[in-house]
């Protein structure tokens, strides 16, 4: 029976420590993913002439042939 309980005990504390870790690089990411809205907030329309309107097909066909040639290649 002890050891039952020990060994619950000790499934609890791991199980705690790696959910703080977890949450301590989740709210790492957070405030980074905050950090880039903001950038992209402030930033705003500075490269586009007006964005009241969809993307002209141009611009997209231009974006879809620039993609095509550098495929994604996700992070290492």
């Amino acid at each position: 029976m002890n050891i039952v309980i020990l060994l619950l005990l000790i499934f609890f504390i791991i199980t705690t420590i790696i959910g703080l870790v977890f949450m301590n690089r989740l709210i790492k990411l957070q405030k980074e993913n905050n950090e880039l809205i903001k950038n992209m907030l402030e930033n705003k329309s500075s490269d586009h002439k007006s964005n009241d309107g969809p993307m002209p097909h141009t611009e997209l066909e231009k974006f879809k042939t620039q993609f095509m040639q550098n495929p994604y290649q996700p992070p290492k």
